[in-house]
């Protein structure tokens, strides 16, 4: 080139670099740390849950750490002389200049690798992006980049910017993504073949038939470019162009495509939606953050694989297509595993839909918030309650049971172990609708309920989530627990966001430690058959069989299990789970699943039985009252049954004293709730359907 030439360039740069100042972006601090970087979750242990969310995969390396072969690769194809020209190659910028002006529009390549990284981190993709106008702007930025930068740290800002195709910005992701190995310890194979990528991301994608075909003919003008400029010998070249990626591509695209449905689908969607509740969710997107979640990687492996054999054990005869567990810890509220469908990829169930979190009804297993009631107001496992006149008795309510029987007077213990539906509406109405809702707030339900009867059979919506951790709060004796998903948050820099180190039962005490145990302890013998070690659970089935649920407790764990028939056309709903043996009951479906979800989990191991607290003991109690019998009562009026200690203070009426309108006589309200729910409207008339099972 002239020194005219040179000197015009020259001029011609100084006169840009007054044109655009002070309407540029800032190169300060700019470095390849600075760049977007990918957000990951981890389970507990450290497995990768997620590493890339809707956008873009990138983990930003230092140059040291990506390989010499991919680096003389990519110098090869894009700009050979690099180290030796400016922040433009002159004889190639006048080229492409010429052509420019003959066709009066900037479409020839001229660009050097700084020019490209101005052009990608910069200044951005445009709709102009060859315009005159803005290759002047990325022609003054590159100078100044030049000046500010040494070679290695552009082209260490550059492989970590730059697109290869499918989701992936900067090499390593690129190396992650194709090969599954590191961008430090690629193949000369394997850095020629990523080396191309970028010039057509899409033309080349290798995970296509064509664009393999297409990648592979780059691969060898990128092995010939590297020949010419001395890097590597034709023999090498061709050594490695004979190499077969094909099975190596194949293996990394199978686990990427697997990657994002690959473990607790559900919980990565519902930790993400806690972060965006905390975090701007661009930051938590591009902010390259380290997320440590509860998860328990062997928990969520069990929980699928059980929802998966339920489905498919009783989907044949009952029309079950989905189902979803939960598992938390009951002292920390730490959420374990999480299975929100049977199918997460599957569209035709509506996989997506996370059943842990959704509304629907609990069926009986809303029960036990009464009977913990009555509990802490006076009554006991050996209160009679009132099992007949389900079709008159509640004034247009007509209740029948799941068996179509009435069983005429029996004890609360019975009435809750035979998951009892007449005897239950009895208790609730005396008791109290509004105690009842008052104990279930308290607890964690915070969805509406519905102030009448039919809401103690389940009628009302509730989450799953809230749900078990209403029943966590029986597991660990009266502390309230609130589900917990996340232990720390760093930044890309390492930095500790926050920090939420688990803390065994620190909620604060909404029941009793006696009425918790006793709770407890009737729920432990509605567990049929027994299982071996101490579990305590309910089941749940709706009037229509749409939902049935099965969740339980031990002293340090708590499972939800459910089931049900969900479909997407004409509109998502859900069907009657009704198939030639008739419907499935929750006792049955979600409880096999929960079974063996249990069994697994403690396989050769034995979980303790509850501590039973001081003021618990067995109590000599009349039949019929369930209350404390005088001393001398005869044994065929009185029962052995735990209770709470008695004042010794209070009165013991005789057991031969009226009943009351439950059965037996109506106790003195206690003291253990939480503070009241404002006052409740009338019942209303018999606009409800009959209630069932």
């Amino acid at each position: 080139m002239t020194t005219a030439g040179v000197l015009t360039i020259l001029v011609g740069t100084g006169t840009l670099l007054y044109s655009y100042a002070g309407e540029l972006p800032s190169l300060d601090h700019l470095s390849a740390q600075s760049l977007p970087q990918t957000t990951r979750i981890y389970a507990r242990d450290g497995v990768t849950l997620l590493e890339e969310r809707y956008e873009q995969r990138r983990t930003v390396v230092p140059l040291h750490e990506i390989s010499w072969d991919l680096r003389h690769a990519t110098i090869s194809i894009e700009d050979r002389d690099f180290y030796n020209h400016g922040a433009v190659n002159p004889v190639r910028m006048l080229a492409a200049g010429v052509y420019d002006i003959l066709h009066q529009r900037a479409a020839q390549g001229g660009s050097t690798i700084t020019q490209q990284l101005v052009k990608n981190y910069l200044l951005g993709a445009s709709a102009n992006s060859r315009s005159i106008d803005r290759k002047a702007k990325e022609l003054v930025l590159s100078v100044e980049l030049e000046r500010q930068y040494t070679k290695d740290q552009i082209l260490e800002m550059y492989l970590n910017t730059i697109f290869y195709g499918n989701q992936s910005f900067g090499v390593e992701a690129a190396s992650q993504t194709y090969f599954g190995t590191s961008a430090r310890t690629l193949t000369l194979a394997e850095a020629s073949f990523l080396a191309g990528l970028p010039q057509r991301p899409t033309y080349l994608n290798p995970f296509l038939a064509d664009g393999f075909a297409h990648a592979r003919g780059r691969q060898r003008d990128v092995l010939d470019a590297m020949v010419r400029d001395g890097y590597i010998t034709a023999a090498v070249a061709d050594k490695t162009y004979a190499q077969d990626l094909r099975p190596v591509l194949t293996a990394a695209h199978q686990a990427t495509a697997g990657r994002r449905a690959s473990l607790a689908p559900h919980f990565v969607d519902y930790v993400w939606n806690e972060l965006e509740q905390r975090y701007d969710p661009g930051y938590l997107l591009r902010g390259g953050l380290k997320i440590v979640t509860t998860l328990d990687p062997k928990a969520q492996s069990l929980a699928e694989q059980a929802v998966r054999d339920g489905v498919a054990r009783y989907g044949p005869s009952y029309r079950v297509n989905n189902g979803a567990m939960l598992v938390m810890n009951p002292h920390t509220g730490e959420v374990l595993a999480m299975v929100g469908s049977a199918d997460y990829s599957n569209a035709a169930i509506g996989g997506q839909v996370n059943y842990t979190t959704a509304l629907r009804q609990p069926g009986s297993s809303f029960k036990p918030y009464t009977y913990v009631t009555a509990l802490m107001n006076g009554w006991t496992p050996a209160s009679p309650l009132d099992d007949s006149n389900g079709a008159h008795a509640f004034a247009g309510y007509p209740v029948h049971d799941w068996d179509n029987r009435e069983e005429g007077t029996i004890t609360l213990r019975q009435s809750l172990q035979q998951s009892r539906n007449i005897s239950s509406v009895h208790l609730f109405k005396d008791v109290g609708i509004q105690k009842v809702f008052t104990t279930a707030r308290a607890l964690g339900i915070d969805t509406p309920l519905d102030p009448s009867l039919p809401t103690t059979l389940g009628a009302s919506e509730l989450r799953m989530i809230d749900h078990l951790s209403a029943y966590s709060t029986f597991a660990n004796g009266g502390h309230r627990v609130r589900a917990m998903d996340v232990l720390e948050v760093r930044d890309a820099g390492g930095a500790l966001l926050e920090s939420n180190p688990p803390q065994a039962d620190a909620g604060e005490r909404v029941l009793p430690a006696s009425a918790a145990y006793l709770l407890t302890d009737i729920l432990k013998g509605a567990v049929h058959p027994s299982m071996g070690i101490p579990v305590a659970a309910k089941s749940g089935t709706t009037t229509d069989f749409k939902d049935a649920w099965y969740v339980g407790y031990t002293s340090d764990l708590a499972v939800a299990s459910w089931m049900g028939r969900t479909v997407t056309q004409p509109t998502p709903h859900n069907e009657s789970m009704t198939g030639r043996l008739g419907g499935l009951w929750g006792e049955i479906g979600p409880a096999s699943s929960w079974r063996q979800f249990v069994k697994a989990y403690y396989g050769s191991k034995k979980p303790a039985d509850w501590a039973r607290p001081a003021d618990v003991l067995t109590v000599t109690l009349c039949k019929l009252t369930g209350q404390p019998a005088p001393t001398g009562v005869s044994p065929d009026q009185a029962v052995q049954e735990l209770a709470i200690t008695p004042d010794p203070a209070a009165p013991i009426a005789a057991c031969g004293s009226t009943p009351g309108s439950s059965g037996g006589v109506a106790p003195t309200a206690g003291s253990g709730l939480p503070g009241g729910l404002p006052s409740l409207p009338p019942l209303p008339g018999a606009s409800l359907p009959p209630i069932v099972p």
